[in-house]
């Protein structure tokens, strides 16, 4: 190797060390935060090691298609698992009846598969246990999840975040928004012999803004209200 090349590569290294040395000190300088990236970096690896069903995928149900749903079963379909127990039947509407087991779209479902729940035994369901790990009667853990899918909020035609839940302030088991169960919030009617559920008080996010809610959103928001100047009444 000739004296020149040797210089030319002699000067190529010595300025990569310069530049490594470089950026060594500016890492050491006092004003980088390396307790803030510690701590980022931490919570990182400790989210990716708590969640367990970080590969698990949250089905998306839609309002149309869960609409679908809110009927009684017919032909072949079967009722809600819980019979004579589904909440369909204790909704406050003018004629009750057991509603059709769920199955999430995209799912193939077959006649020997076991009875599943109705839509709003499973919003229930859910509901139930949101409020016993967010009312602290219950342990949670972070990486449990209490709904297998979530709905669109904020979208023409889809639901309005007003009327569903999702974990907030501490992990409670629902990251994406699921509809709030309201027996208030249903109408019955019947379409070609058929019974079926409207969510007559479940409001689109692209409504009037004096639309009206199901009747806990209406009360929560008139106790919110009156709490000023009267605190122990009651509505």
């Amino acid at each position: 190797m000739s004296s020149k090349k040797r210089k030319k590569d002699g000067t190529l290294l010595q300025a990569s060390h310069e530049s490594a040395c470089d950026r060594l000190r500016e890492l050491v300088t006092p004003g980088y935060d390396h307790t803030q990236i510690d701590l980022m970096l931490a919570q990182v690896r400790t989210d990716m090691e708590k969640d367990t069903n970080s590969n698990v995928e949250m089905i998306c149900c839609p309002r149309v298609y869960e609409e679908s749903y809110l009927r009684e079963a017919v032909g072949a379909e079967r009722s809600c698992i819980r019979g004579p127990g589904c909440e369909g039947l204790s909704l406050l509407v003018d004629d009750p009846f057991t509603v059709r087991e769920f199955i999430y779209p995209g799912k193939e479902h077959q006649a020997t598969d076991p009875r599943a729940l109705c839509l709003l035994c499973r919003r229930n369901e859910i509901a139930a246990a949101y409020y016993r790990y967010e009312t602290g009667n219950a342990k949670s853990f972070d990486c449990m999840r209490l709904a297998d899918h979530f709905n669109l909020v904020g979208v023409p035609g889809e639901y309005d975040v007003r009327d569903c839940i999702v974990s907030s302030g501490k992990h409670t088991g629902i990251p994406l928004p699921v509809v709030l169960h309201v027996r208030s919030a249903y109408a019955s009617y019947v379409r070609d012999g058929i019974k079926c559920l409207s969510q007559k008080r479940m409001r689109y996010p692209d409504g009037p803004s004096t639309e009206e809610g199901s009747f806990l959103g209406r009360r929560a928001a008139l106790v919110k209200k009156a709490a000023p100047s009267s605190p122990h009444s009651v509505l």
